[in-house]
């Protein structure tokens, strides 16, 4: 399991203040475990015709992105800026996400398809979801570093998940919540241990980053902004 710490959006200075334009609704966020979202995403039309962001990331890292999005939204963005803000927070976030078995993450399009129906893990990193081995020392050393460079969260949702599992994720300086369901009923499963190393959004940093969105190029499709090189929106196979 190696770790690949969330990288800060940098924020440049700036010489004086934005005045925020008149903001829209709030974005409609999707689940990342929802079907429908899933199928939009294969054929290239998340997002396409309405303001709305198709989650990456379930769980603990899905109730961190809601967050942000309801804290610009009160602060004047609007719901096309929210989304950039989001699609560059997911891109610099790393979750992990560990089931007593790898059926239902293979379901949830966390993990690729492939044989086998023990204990697994499925982490986010670079943008995508892949599969790895299972290792409570390993994701202890994640949740030990990260709360030093970033926000680092966890929770365990559900009944009987590991003790060295559970251990794992309660480092210093990391929030754990307990959940009676969580992503473990979303996943139709006993348990799950969750890890979310993301960037930190300091309070002053918002101004200075709604500049940066404010000048980047719009996606000629859905009108978003685009941070990247692509429109992960609109672009088919971009958001796996």
């Amino acid at each position: 399991m190696s770790v690949r710490p969330a990288r800060r959006l940098r924020v440049a200075a700036t010489a004086g203040a934005m005045e925020p334009a008149a903001a829209d609704g709030p974005v409609q966020l999707v689940s990342a475990l929802s079907a429908a979202g899933r199928i939009a995403r294969a054929e290239g039309l998340v997002g396409a015709g309405a303001i709305g962001h198709e989650l990456r990331l379930p769980g603990i890292g899905g109730r961190y992105l809601a967050g942000i999005a309801a804290h610009a939204h009160a602060r004047g963005w609007g719901a096309l800026e929210v989304v950039a803000l989001l699609d560059a927070v997911e891109e610099r976030s790393s979750m992990w996400v560990v089931a007593p078995s790898s059926g239902p993450l293979r379901r949830a399009g966390l993990i690729p398809e492939g044989r086998g129906r023990r204990r697994a893990c499925a982490r986010w990193s670079g943008g995508r979801w892949a599969r790895i081995p299972v290792d409570a020392a390993a994701l202890a050393a994640v949740a030990a570093a990260g709360g030093t460079r970033a926000v680092c969260a966890g929770a365990v949702s559900g009944a009987r998940a590991p003790d060295r599992l559970v251990s794992a994720v309660h480092a210093t300086g990391v929030r754990v919540g307990v959940l009676e369901r969580g992503l473990a009923a979303s996943l139709g499963v006993s348990w799950t241990v969750e890890l979310l190393v993301a960037p930190a959004l300091p309070a002053g940093s918002l101004m200075a980053l709604r500049e940066r969105v404010a000048a980047a190029p719009r996606c000629g499709w859905c009108g978003v902004p685009l941070l990247g090189p692509a429109c992960r929106r609109c672009l088919p196979g971009t958001r796996a």
